[in-house]
């Protein structure tokens, strides 16, 4: 056994058994925390008695039960504190650390110390760290670095160092299973044992062999704004989630998860990403797709269009001329610009109800409006019209209160009565506290109002928006459907925004986006206007803008340097998901007029296998045998154009096997996914002609497959595919 590695087996076995004293130590104070809370609890119920006697009586017990709930919350603190370092602790027993840095501090007499990176950070039961977190600034060595003279950065202050060694270790518990010295890049051999681990149901994180190029990414804070196009399978979602992680590990004194929102594709991937953040013992922010974020921001009774319909419509071939002008940024731009004040006319206003019943007319909300300053903004006029309905309504319950048939109301009620609506009993000579609590009756009752009068439901967004609609296109906007389309939500909300109330949100921190292609220049600017002050991570790959609401990169990264605030782009080429073979071949279907040059980092594989068959009955039972021979420890998905092929489709070999050994997936909802085997529906002629966006689906299906790709076709392959 080499010096080094007895060294290192040594070091291994004494981190080893401090966690295990760690975890026994936390595990024993959460235990009799636990002891001491039950006690606490039986003494507060049991042996204390509660005294309400008198006024005394009442303050002593008071004191006394203040005292226990003091003690009972200390308790509470203790026993979080433990757990989370139990639970960090137990982490670590599985993988104790994977990286080593040899560093000698230029700017401190020359010290030479030694770092070992692991996925949290230890410090033993005597205050010493033993192992650093992934995302502290001394690790940035280990991931960016080569050897020889560097720098890290601690709170923007440069520290200038010499790494002297970079060691990457393969760790199970307290076992040493191999080690690498590497001088500049994650070690091969590593990287390679993990890329080639089989697909599962939940992405994995990737701690261990953060490349430099998605370390820049997860570690950037300089720019608020983020682009980052990169190819498939190149790593683009996985540095999402572990810059998320960063995010929160560097940010702890001041953000929580909740101040992180992540935009996903669908809501398959929003649960095959599940599990990345809590691996790493963070909570998983607010990840919702776009159209669960704008029914989320909506907030209204209408009904919008679910996820089904709104892939249907994304994926059609053709898109109306009325869509394209709502998704565009002059259509966006025309409404953030309009001022002429004469567009609000009293059809706009619509009466407040209860119970049928009007309570302020259109006419009288429309006067109410017209009396206000025109100097002002739409905005504001609106605002104050709101404010003078308040003040009315107030002043009409004041004056109801105190009527004689208010009075007699409260009067007759019973003790019973008051308790259920005011949680007390008054006395009833009181006319001045009859009133009071009439009012509050009153207020009870025409709750509803008031949140009308609040929530703007007296003005109509819709018809404002198709008043400007006609403005801006000299036409009408047909409806086509009864239920919202995502893209008119986008307008109702940016309209909303610009002429009723302020939407935006102050307190996100950052929002990340993930499939950033398929957005719609309205959406990209709806997000901007809607979270001023965060900072936004968009990440894509133009060459599976598979939908029709896709935004060019160029396009892209001319409207985030509109909004004035710094943009820096990445560009991803390295493919660490597919074999060399299967990279090589969606490598030829690559749209943009750049010449990518595509990087395969795994191992020679199995050649893409075309399958040629004659008829709809030799296809589906080719099918059939393929299914039968592949692994059912493999992840295998047939993945075609459109959901009503995925449909019919399952329908057909339903009835030729009773058991189907794969998904069968759309391409829309395969976004994002990996799976070790891809089967492409019929890429024939008759299916895939010779589009830009035909390319892209293939381009973004063939992609998916990790280790074997099958193309089995119908009579004559796609032109698309020929020669390949």
């Amino acid at each position: 056994m080499s010096n080094d590695r007895t060294q290192e087996t040594r070091h291994l076995h004494q981190v080893y058994e401090e966690l295990t004293q760690a975890k026994d130590t936390y595990q024993t104070a959460i235990d009799e925390v636990n002891t001491t809370g039950k006690s606490v609890l039986e003494q507060f119920g049991g042996d204390t008695k509660l005294n309400f006697d008198s006024y005394s009586d009442n303050l002593e017990t008071f004191a006394m039960m203040e005292m226990k709930n003091r003690e009972i919350d200390q308790l509470n603190i203790q026993n979080a504190t433990a757990a989370k370092q139990l639970e960090k602790v137990e982490r670590l027993l599985k993988v104790p650390y994977f990286g080593k840095i040899d560093v000698t501090f230029l700017d401190d007499d020359s010290d030479r110390d030694v770092f070992y990176i692991g996925m949290n950070d230890f410090t033993n039961l005597e205050g010493e760290s033993r192992i650093y977190d992934w995302r502290s600034p001394i690790a940035s060595l280990f991931y960016n670095n080569v050897l020889g003279d560097s720098s890290y950065l601690v709170n923007k202050t440069e520290i200038p160092v010499t790494l002297n060694l970079k060691r990457q270790l393969i760790i199970e518990e307290d076992r040493l299973i191999n080690f690498f010295d590497t001088s500049l890049a994650i070690q091969d051999d590593i990287l390679l044992h993990s890329l080639e681990a089989d697909s599962s149901q939940y992405m994995k994180d990737i701690t261990t062999t953060i490349q430099q190029e998605q370390n820049e990414i997860i570690r950037d804070e300089r720019h608020p704004l983020l682009l980052v196009n990169g190819i498939a399978g190149s790593g683009k979602t996985s540095a999402i989630m572990q810059r998320i992680a960063y995010l929160l590990y560097n940010h702890r004194t001041k953000i929580t998860a909740d101040d992180i929102l992540l935009l996903s594709p669908n809501s398959t991937f929003i649960d095959y990403i599940s599990q990345v953040l809590p691996n790493l013992g963070e909570r998983n922010p607010l990840n919702l797709t776009l159209l669960q974020f704008l029914k989320f921001t909506f907030r209204e009774k209408a009904p919008i269009e679910s996820e089904s319909a709104y892939f249907k419509r994304i994926t059609a071939e053709r898109v109306n001329a009325q869509q394209r002008v709502i998704q565009s940024q002059k259509f966006v731009d025309f409404i953030h610009s309009f001022e002429d004040a004469s567009l609000i006319q009293q059809s706009l206003f619509k009466p407040i109800l209860f119970k049928r019943k009007p309570i302020f007319s259109a006419e009288l909300i429309f006067n109410l409006y017209q009396e206000t300053p025109t100097s002002l903004s739409i905005r504001d006029r609106l605002s104050a019209t709101k404010e003078k309905l308040s003040s009315l309504w107030n002043r009409y319950l004041i004056k109801q209160s105190k009527s004689k048939q208010m009075i007699d109301q409260m009067q007759d009620l019973t003790e019973a009565e008051q308790l259920r609506y005011f949680d007390t009993t008054f006395a009833e000579e009181d006319d001045e506290q009859l009133a009071e609590f009439a009012l509050q009756r009153l207020q009870q009752k025409y709750r509803k109002v008031v949140d009308a009068i609040t929530d703007f439901t007296w003005f109509d967004q819709w018809l404002l928006f198709e008043a400007l609609y006609q403005n801006h296109q000299q036409d009408s906007y047909e409806r086509v459907t009864a239920a919202y389309t995502a893209d008119e939500v986008v307008m109702l909300l940016l309209i909303k925004d610009t002429f009723i109330e302020d939407l935006s949100n102050r307190q996100m921190a950052f929002i990340l986006v993930d499939e950033v292609q398929d957005y719609t220049e309205a959406q990209i600017l709806l997000l901007l206007k809607l979270f001023p002050q965060a900072n936004f991570t968009l990440a894509g790959d133009e060459n599976q803008a598979i939908f029709n609401t896709s935004i060019s990169f160029i396009g892209l990264k001319d409207l985030l340097s509109a909004s004035s605030r710094s943009v820096t782009s990445y560009q991803l080429l390295n493919s660490y998901r597919s074999s060399k073979e299967i990279t090589q071949l969606f490598q030829t279907l690559v749209t943009n007029h750049e010449k990518l040059n595509i990087v395969s980092i795994r191992k020679d594989g199995e050649k893409p296998m075309f399958i040629s068959c004659e008829n709809q009955e030799a296809y589906l039972k080719t099918l059939s045998s393929l299914l039968d021979s592949l692994s059912s420890e493999e992840a295998t998905v047939i993945i075609t154009k459109t959901e009503m092929e995925a449909e019919e489709l399952e329908q057909q070999l339903t009835t030729k096997q009773n058991t189907i050994k794969a998904q069968i997936l759309s391409i829309d909802m395969a976004k994002g996914l990996e799976f070790d085997n891809v089967i492409i529906h019929d890429p024939s002629t008759l299916r895939y002609g010779t589009t830009e966006r035909e390319k892209k689906i293939l381009y973004t299906a063939i992609s998916r497959g990790m280790k074997q790709v099958f193309l089995p076709y119908i009579g004559e392959l796609s032109n698309l595919l020929k020669a390949k």
